[in-house]
């Protein structure tokens, strides 16, 4: 799939396509791959990338896991009607903003959102089943930014580690009680410390 954005030529994977070649990848002679009954959905790395995520992924009824990481993703959108989504694999893209997961607050127990260009987790209180929040290397820089984890009353694991805050945080040697206070978890089982 081409677009040509003024004078220059942008090569895409349309979720469309991304979907039919997962199922050619998966399917076997004796049974076909058929995405809207999967519930495991691999549409990761696809060559040329995923740009834009859009209302065909509302047909993937009996996903659980998403993956759509190693993308060119900016935007989180099109998640209405995966109702059973409980994993969402968004690591590696240029995401900059939380908006569009409340799509699936009621099912997402797992958000893996490392290698993106976040600035906030504006957002992620809507998620009131995470118990997962992969946010590793992205660009929080302020303990406010955080603010919204404080409404994830069922967080157990947590991953900050590179963001310019946390590597702050870590050099003073503060980062898990700041954290901790901070966020006021009492089921959080696994919070990785950087590398001192």
């Amino acid at each position: 799939f081409i677009v040509f954005s003024g004078s220059n030529l942008i090569c895409q994977t349309s979720i469309k396509d991304a979907i039919k070649k997962f199922e050619e990848k998966y399917s076997k002679p004796e049974q076909p791959m058929v995405a809207v009954e999967a519930e495991k959905v691999e549409l990761y790395g696809m060559m040329p990338p995923i740009l834009k995520m859009d209302a065909t992924l509302s047909t993937l009824k009996a996903c659980k896991h998403l993956a759509l990481s190693s993308n060119n993703i900016e935007k989180i959108t099109g998640l209405k009607g995966c109702e059973r989504l409980e994993i969402l694999s968004l690591g590696r893209n240029q995401i900059k903003k939380l908006d569009g997961v409340e799509d699936v607050a009621e099912t997402l127990q797992e958000l893996w959102i490392s290698y993106n260009i976040l600035g906030s987790l504006k957002g992620v209180e809507k998620l009131s089943k995470l118990r997962v929040l992969y946010c590793a290397q992205n660009l929080i820089t302020k303990w406010a930014d955080f603010e919204p984890l404080k409404e994830c009353k069922a967080l157990e694991e947590l991953i900050l580690v590179g963001n310019p805050l946390v590597d702050e945080a870590s050099k003073s040697g503060d980062y898990r009680e700041q954290v901790l206070l901070f966020a006021h978890f009492p089921f959080l089982v696994r919070l990785p410390l950087p590398p001192s």
